[in-house]
């Protein structure tokens, strides 16, 4: 029999479908899917859905400059930078918010009870996760940029720099997400549910 929330062949006599579907009460789950732990393209569209809306709030809130000021001048680039982490800061409620083509990550609290919604307190302790591998990373990448600066050509400098945007987005970054849903949290624990694709 086909289930008539995913459209998934189930066996005849099934009781419950992969998505949760209760074929005896004829019921959606109240969570989409079965427990999962994310993969690195999950974890990477996780990690996305935070850092593109930050990146194009900061791209607005700083048009009106040279690209080339936040690369050649150090405090520019660590403004940026905490400009940009400040943002993801904001936008980290929506790793429980977002509609993910293949997961939701839900909010399960301490007596069980499942939601989509963070407290800010609860926001603060997701994105401290998430934050602290792009911290680490910004870091190193700094303290290649002094000890480099006098040493290797600065547009050197710029192509490593460019790569290493590229190695945040994706793989930095999504460590940070998987770090974040796979820690235990005082009173709550974030818990992904895979979804069968239509």
């Amino acid at each position: 029999m086909d289930c008539p929330t995913c459209g998934l062949a189930n066996p005849p006599g099934a009781l419950r479908c992969d998505c949760g579907y209760d074929f005896e009460t004829n019921k959606p789950s109240d969570t989409p899917g079965w427990k999962i732990h994310l993969s690195w393209g999950q974890n990477l569209a996780a990690f996305w859905s935070i850092t593109w809306p930050a990146l194009v709030g900061f791209l607005v809130l700083f048009s009106g400059y040279s690209p080339g000021l936040f690369q050649e001048h150090l405090f520019a680039n660590v403004g940026a930078k905490l400009a940009i982490f400040g943002m993801q800061a904001i936008l980290t409620r929506r790793l429980v918010r977002k509609n993910y083509r293949s997961f939701r990550v839900y909010v399960v609290r301490d007596g069980g009870q499942r939601t989509r919604r963070l407290s800010i307190r609860e926001t603060a302790s997701v994105w401290l996760r998430i934050f602290m591998p792009q911290l680490v990373y910004y870091l190193l990448w700094f303290v290649i940029y002094l000890w480099g600066r006098t040493k290797i050509p600065l547009d050197t400098l710029r192509a490593i720099s460019e790569i290493g945007v590229w190695l945040q987005i994706f793989f930095v970054g999504p460590y940070g997400v998987d770090l974040a849903v796979r820690a235990k949290y005082p009173t709550f624990r974030l818990q992904p549910y895979g979804l069968r694709n239509k």
